[in-house]
């Protein structure tokens, strides 16, 4: 798969809002809070994300890079199109987000974090070097859920 990084439009913002993921993944609904709904909507105005389209032109999902001052890391963001989860394609896409983010950002290590029940998500991290640095409580689109901090160094 031939992954192609750009900056969102309007237009890709407007589409990236109406996802809906089934069954526990709902958590991630972009509709989920008043606050996710706008911040999706405005993501063509974020200096640091990027929209993922493959080789066939469609968009396939975005992801974010943004530095924390006070922990002087870069942190990850990354969200899938709904129905492409689940399909043994996310690896290669991560893969794909670790490439294109060392060549922009040239760090040596990246941290993300990922609701604990997101197994499918947290085996791909594991599988591409990522290791559990935290486990934590977050309130995050109207619910508290546990959450894992993963750090991978190069």
């Amino acid at each position: 798969m031939n992954i192609e990084f750009k900056k969102p439009t309007e237009n890709d913002a407007k589409k990236i809002a109406t996802w809906k993921y089934d069954g526990i993944y709902s958590f991630y609904d972009n509709d989920k809070t008043e606050a996710k709904q706008q911040w999706v909507l405005n993501i063509h105005n974020e200096e640091n994300t990027f929209v993922m389209y493959n080789e066939n032109n469609e968009l396939i999902g975005n992801c974010s890079f943004s530095y924390d001052d006070e922990e002087k890391e870069y942190m990850l963001g990354v969200q899938m199109r709904p129905d492409l989860t689940g399909k043994g394609m996310g690896t290669e896409v991560v893969k794909a987000i670790l490439n294109f983010g060392r060549e922009t950002y040239k760090f040596n290590e990246l941290v993300l974090l990922v609701a604990k029940f997101n197994k499918r998500a947290i085996k791909i991290y594991e599988r591409l070097g990522f290791k559990t640095i935290e486990e934590f409580m977050l309130h995050v689109n109207g619910e508290d859920k546990e959450f894992l901090a993963m750090k991978i160094a190069w």
